[in-house]
């Protein structure tokens, strides 16, 4: 059993976990990544991201599926009839979750992930490793005129985001600031919940990432 902690956000139509990784599971992934090649599994075809070096990690899945799935029954306990909206759920008498894909994002210097979704009933992404500083990030950009200091917290150079319509219809994005802190920091959202990653600049290191789908399994 895992003893999960969470924090659940909701922003109009945004539902998103947030959790940290237990250091044992985080370590067991970054050393996993560690013996990765470029003669490994590659994931790139099955994603749309523009990043050279994906690479799945179906191969030691097991290892996390308990761990996943106890924080997807927190995010699930949270928002109580999100499952019964499922075709799997409403048509069997019985169901269970279950880690579909896992795979790793080694995103570098200027590559991005354009806005999508994903499929499956929950996703989340975990920040392995973060190689910049986001005050230099924030920075590399010269101000937009009639701007100030304070406004480049808006700015959206290498965060992860969310993209959503607010209740006038207008579309939003909610910037996640990721930066060293956020390593071994897990996100749990919807799979239909839009999301983008901008690039960053101001290193030639990985920015590392995993990500993976929870699927509904229907009973007989």
């Amino acid at each position: 059993m895992f003893e999960t902690w969470a924090t659940n956000r909701d922003l109009s139509n945004l539902r998103f976990t947030e959790s940290k990784m237990p250091e044992h599971l985080y370590n067991k992934l970054t050393a996993e990544i560690e013996i990765l090649s470029q003669d490994s599994e590659k994931f790139n075809h099955k994603l749309q991201g523009h990043i050279k070096e994906e690479y799945s990690l179906n191969h030691i899945k097991e290892n996390f599926e308990s761990w996943l799935l106890s924080l997807a029954k927190v995010w699930t306990d949270n928002h109580p009839g999100y499952l019964d909206e499922f075709e799997e759920v409403s048509k069997s008498n019985s169901h269970k979750l279950y880690l579909d894909n896992l795979w790793v994002n080694k995103q570098r210097k200027h590559e991005f992930n354009p806005i999508h979704y994903h499929s499956g009933v929950l996703s989340f992404v975990i920040w392995i490793k973060i190689p910049y500083n986001l005050n230099d990030e924030t920075n590399y950009f010269p101000l937009i005129s009639g701007t100030t200091d304070k406004d480049k917290t808006n700015f959206y150079t290498s965060k992860f985001c969310f993209v959503y319509t607010d209740v006038l219809g207008q579309i939003k994005q909610l910037p996640v600031p990721v930066d060293k802190s956020f390593e071994g920091t897990i996100l749990m959202f919807p799979s239909n919940l839009q999301h983008t990653v901008y690039p960053f600049y101001t290193s030639d290191d990985y920015r590392i990432s995993v990500s993976g789908n929870i699927r509904i399994q229907p009973g007989e």
